[in-house]
């Protein structure tokens, strides 16, 4: 991880986000899931496809809200979250890495339901998938459009983005356990380290969000389409 090397200074403001963002966004990020899993909780078995539909769309919405609060404190220059234009090469090494993680998510959880056993934790996903054309379309733009664009202003716009401050470790290794912790202690946790390991190392080398929006948005779509043919 050492020879991870952030992009040149000259290209973005010198001020970043610091501890009271990362704070900020995540405390209001986790309470806006806690209060988003409160409401589908009370979506019946029956309307799987909505309760997952507008868990997605609200994952983008809370990390957005998120992330602007953070903006709102100190560093109100959205550059300094990696909204900066990347070259195309990064897109494209971006979508390449959201294929790969795809299949690496087939070995990590081949491994883990190895040795462990749980119930499916993605059947809301499978059953949305399965819904026919139209509930696929939606599923798609709130799970694989959405949710990556939600979560990456969070956890790499502005936690990677201030732990990288302290090196490749801190910015890449441990904002990925954040992001992976966040999902849950199950299987995913592990599928979202690998995702965030990728994007963090994009953010880093890139100083943009938008390497590992492409990861995600390739990752959870295609994802999205394996459930779909289940």
């Amino acid at each position: 991880m050492s020879k991870l090397s952030g992009p040149s200074t000259s290209t973005i403001p010198q001020a970043r986000p610091g501890w009271p963002e990362i704070l900020t966004a995540l405390f209001l990020y986790m309470i806006g899931i806690v209060m988003l899993g409160l409401w589908m909780s009370q979506i019946p078995d029956e309307q799987a496809s909505l309760r997952i539909n507008i868990g997605g769309v609200g994952n983008g919405v809370v990390g957005l809200a998120a992330l602007f609060a953070a903006y709102a404190l100190r560093v109100r220059d959205l550059r300094a979250f990696g909204f900066r234009v990347p070259e195309r090469k990064w897109l494209l090494v971006g979508a390449a890495l959201g294929v790969a993680a795809f299949g690496g998510c087939f070995i990590i959880e081949g491994v883990y339901f190895h040795f462990i056993t749980e119930p499916n934790n993605q059947a809301d996903f499978q059953t949305a998938a399965q819904g026919g054309a139209l509930s696929l379309f939606i599923l798609i733009i709130s799970g694989a459009i959405l949710t990556p664009l939600g979560e990456e202003f969070v956890f790499r716009g502005v936690i990677a983005n201030a732990l990288n401050r302290y090196g490749a470790w801190a910015g890449v290794v441990c904002s990925a356990a954040i992001f992976g912790v966040v999902h849950g202690f199950n299987v995913i946790l592990f599928d979202a380290f690998m995702v965030g390991i990728l994007t963090g190392i994009l953010f880093r080398k890139t100083g943009s969000i938008w390497p590992g929006v492409m990861v995600h948005i390739v990752y959870n779509g295609l994802n999205l389409l394996y459930y779909s043919t289940l």
